[in-house]
């Protein structure tokens, strides 16, 4: 859902650009999720079975290009189906000092956790933010006709952009096909946009705080 995101993600479908390797807010995601799953265990007792990569409809070649690699599944006692686990430990722009964890889904984490949830036929998903101040639990529901709705927007960037711009590429090149590639650039947003930015902000007032825990800050920096 960022802007011009679409054709970055276009070039690097392509191996014309290298794909994004991380910068100081992924890096702090990777040094404290572990910190933050144990956390999560702690506030929930809930069982985790690690998964790391996981194919859509493995086997069908008309689905199997989306893929998803959640943290986990969760075995949650109070429910009888297996649940998805996201964890986020945003960075703040690196300012920890007044961090505090969400008090509700940001909208643009909506289209991963349903994408998850799809790819991994799972009927909820624990997103957890953690932040050294405290965090944050919050259950969210799985919506398939906002699925349906996202999943149209990413078949045309893949069908109608990535698919024929590799096959473009994978033949000799020529000044006629080079042309043909310049048209399949996409533009910045796609034409649902909107659509799924509105479906995603109802969905987010449908998702449950399960928990929030603010931890004791210094009287230091209470007043500051």
């Amino acid at each position: 859902m960022w802007h011009g995101r679409r054709a970055q993600l276009w070039l690097e479908k392509l191996g014309i650009t290298e794909p994004f390797s991380g910068n100081a807010a992924t890096q702090w995601k990777k040094l404290k999720s572990e910190l933050a799953l144990k956390q999560y265990m702690i506030i929930t007792h809930n069982n985790i079975r690690l998964l790391d990569f996981k194919v859509y409809k493995e086997g069908s070649h008309g689905d199997d290009w989306l893929a998803a690699s959640p943290y986990g599944m969760v075995a949650d006692g109070s429910v009888s189906s297996e649940g998805v686990l996201e964890i986020k430990c945003p960075f703040f722009n690196g300012n920890m000092v007044g961090a505090l964890p969400w008090a509700q889904v940001p909208v643009f984490y909506m289209p991963q956790a349903q994408g998850l949830m799809e790819i991994l036929n799972r009927d909820w998903l624990d997103l957890y933010c953690w932040t050294p101040n405290g965090s944050s639990l919050f259950r969210v529901p799985r919506d398939q006709e906002y699925w349906c709705l996202l999943k149209t927007a990413l078949a045309d960037f893949w069908w109608k952009h990535v698919h024929p711009a590799r096959q473009i590429l994978s033949a000799a090149p020529t000044e006629s096909s080079m042309e043909e590639l310049k048209l399949l650039r996409p533009v910045a947003r796609h034409e649902l946009f909107n659509s799924i930015a509105c479906a995603s902000r109802h969905l987010v007032r449908r998702c449950a705080l399960m928990r929030m825990h603010l931890n004791q800050m210094p009287r230091s920096r209470l007043r500051s």
